[in-house]
């Protein structure tokens, strides 16, 4: 291999189309003494197209303490790991995040094998902003939770990730609907495989034709609020608290209109304000 060697690995694999495995996924994959799985029964597919035949070890959110103290003990003995979710990346919303909280605890090298992350594919799919945005992955079960979740995140202005089972697709978009507006967004399932689909318009809009599969829903983030004063007198309570040249720029920025206009105002009225 032309790259350090490692302990433990977290591999990324396909979130759909096996030909999406990289080369060095499969190498890594191939060289190690034991592959740990989210699901061994459904990562054997996957493995058995590359002739990956190690011994599989599950270790899913159930998994309770004892299995991240073996991990760790056989790391510890000189054993070599590799760690695959069900689909894409490990950690993302994926119960791996506790083995790599628990190497950085035991003072063990890791290091992570690129991959499909379904939240970056759906990101680009949705056609909404790309350059900010806020991952959230699934909503929580109880309500009390769900409703702090959506609170920590309904106003930030930058686009939404959110991952949903086939069970409940339809009243997490309900959901969100209520909580968030009826914000544009975009609905995406079965990601890189032949039956690929993206719905896009508005919360209230969205209509799944087929309910199978994970899916991914894209919301657009809080829309700018406009202010309701005049140019001139945002540009006055601006220059309570910032200098004249950032009072300017944002003052142009919430109109939409050039700086020097802005500035010509400020040269006139505000200069030894």
């Amino acid at each position: 291999m032309d790259s350090r060697e490692y302990s433990f690995y977290f591999v990324g694999t396909p979130i759909g189309n096996f030909e999406e495995m990289t080369y060095r996924a499969v190498e890594i994959l191939k060289s190690v003494d034991e592959i740990w799985c989210e699901d061994t029964i459904h990562s054997k597919p996957l493995l058995n197209k590359f002739n990956i035949n190690k011994p599989l070890q599950s270790f899913h959110k159930y998994s309770d303490e004892s299995k991240v103290n073996e991990c760790i003990s056989k790391l510890l003995s000189g054993k070599k790991i590799a760690y695959i979710s069900d689909a894409g990346m490990p950690c993302i919303s994926d119960p791996g995040a506790r083995l790599s909280k628990a190497m950085i605890d035991n003072n063990i090298d890791y290091t992570v094998v690129s991959g499909a992350c379904a939240c970056i594919n759906a990101l680009i799919l949705s056609g909404l902003d790309c350059d900010n945005f806020y991952f959230v992955g699934f909503l929580k079960d109880k309500q009390k939770e769900k409703k702090q979740q959506i609170d920590n995140v309904k106003d930030l202005k930058c686009t939404l990730v959110f991952y949903s089972s086939v069970h409940n697709i339809q009243k997490d978009i309900d959901y969100l609907l209520d909580n968030l507006g009826d914000r544009q967004c975009a609905v995406m399932r079965e990601i890189t495989k032949l039956y690929e689909s993206v719905v896009r318009g508005k919360l209230s809009e969205i209509q799944l034709d087929a309910i199978k599969g994970e899916y991914v829903i894209v919301v657009e983030g809080k829309e700018e609020e406009k202010s309701n004063l005049t140019m001139e007198e945002f540009l006055c309570e601006r220059l309570k608290t910032l200098d004249g040249k950032t009072a300017v720029k944002e003052t142009a920025k919430e109109f939409g209109i050039q700086k020097n206009e802005v500035y010509k105002l400020y040269i006139e009225k505000y200069k030894d304000f």
